[in-house]
């Protein structure tokens, strides 16, 4: 540790005290995070969750290990250093943040747990503190309480702060899963709105109080291997209805409301994981596709009809009703002259035969909409791309659309 140079002490916490440090050869800005406990075997080390799982996930939302030290037997981790936690700025800062700001925030870290979760572990311990902040990059520390997804239940049930603990946690189910991180995100997307706790519990049956006053009662069937859900049945003998979250969060969005909603579910098996959270409306918004993207079709003043139509069709491609299906968001602006709709898949890029009967066709006539307002450019909006979508065909047939 003779290289580095410890500056101020930055917090302490359960299991380590965290130190602003300069590295005296590079001159680089570290945080070291000093353990509490005694650690006398090297083996000891490598065998800390925070280890094992930092020294595999290499990630932009997710803070860097860059050594770990042993001396006299006691233990240093040096991380990269970040200026601010997400607590920091929420409780310094004199006005709400804006939707696009929050937008920002939660996309970074719903990347970084994604990426988590896909390479085997949960963090456990999500909360504004641990989610640090320089220059609105945003990453995910402190795994002092990360587990593999493949490790063995039971778990400990102290797990989080208590008002981000998941309600399976709180009634110490023997098992949980990655989900408990995904209601831990949904009640930091609740507090980035207001600046402050949605579930305030001041104890953990206060906790499971608060949490009933905003979703109402639960389905007992959701917690099968709740030990304690007797604390619930206690605190909801009379039936609790939910509040209205847009009434709590009057300054959210329709969307922002609905991803709340679901990430924070009773039952953790309806909450969306971080992949299926990224793809959710809140964070499609505005998302802007300009006209034209290689438009086959060709205008023509013979073409021209005198109002807008649209025809879909639709094809079979087996026996199983369910095995198709379309979702299709199309915008259209009225004072735009001479519009076409062009077309998303050729039937020789699919292999399906152009002359199959149409099972479903779609037609309207022009009507006027207080929101689309005057148009600046021609085309669609789409509520969410996949990437490179643009560069394939995509399995749906060649409309025009004409005014």
């Amino acid at each position: 540790m003779q290289r580095y140079r410890i500056l101020e002490e930055l917090g302490d916490g359960t299991c380590g005290s965290v130190y602003k440090a300069v590295n005296t050869e590079t001159f680089e800005i570290v945080a070291v995070k000093k353990m509490k406990r005694k650690f006398y075997f090297w083996e000891e080390c490598t065998n800390l969750c925070e280890v094992k799982s930092l020294c595999r996930l290499n990630h932009p939302n997710i803070i860097k290990l860059r050594e770990v030290v042993r001396e006299n037997n006691e233990l240093f981790f040096i991380f990269e250093y970040m200026q601010y936690n997400l607590y920091q700025i929420m409780k310094e800062r004199g006005r709400p943040f804006s939707e696009e700001e929050i937008r920002n925030f939660m996309s970074q870290i719903l990347q970084g747990l994604s990426y988590m979760h896909r390479n085997g572990y949960f963090h456990r311990d999500l909360k504004p503190e641990n989610l640090l902040v320089t220059n609105d990059i945003i990453k995910i520390a402190d795994f002092g309480l990360a587990r593999e997804v493949s490790s063995v239940p039971p778990y400990t049930d102290y797990v989080s702060t208590r008002w981000y603990r998941a309600p399976e946690v709180l009634l110490q189910c023997s098992s949980y899963t990655p989900a408990i991180d995904m209601w831990a995100v949904g009640a930091i997307l609740a507090e980035l709105f207001t600046l402050n706790p949605i579930f305030p519990g001041e104890s953990e049956i206060d906790q499971l109080y608060k949490i009933c006053c905003v979703l109402g009662s639960p389905d007992w069937t959701a917690f099968p291997e709740a030990v304690n859900v007797s604390r619930l049945i206690d605190l909801t003998y009379s039936e609790m209805l939910p509040a209205n979250i847009s009434d709590l969060i009057p300054s959210a969005s329709l969307e922002a409301v609905d991803l709340i909603t679901q990430l924070c579910s009773w039952d953790p098996l309806k909450r969306p994981t971080a992949e299926q959270s990224l793809q959710h409306p809140f964070f499609n918004v505005g998302l802007w596709v300009p006209y034209p993207l290689q438009d086959p079709v060709h205008l023509r003043p013979n073409h021209m009809a005198t109002r807008p139509n649209l025809e879909l069709k639709l094809w079979d491609f087996s026996a199983e009703a369910d095995d198709c299906f379309l979702g299709l968001t199309l915008a259209v602006k009225p004072s735009v002259p001479n519009f076409v709709f062009w077309s998303f898949l050729s039937p020789k890029h699919s292999g399906v035969d152009a002359a199959v009967e149409s099972s479903l066709s779609l037609s309207f006539s022009p009507m006027t909409h207080p929101s689309i307002g005057v148009a600046q450019s021609t085309g669609f909006s789409i509520g969410s791309l996949q990437p490179n979508i643009l560069d394939r065909p995509l399995l749906t047939l060649s409309s025009s659309l004409f005014q």
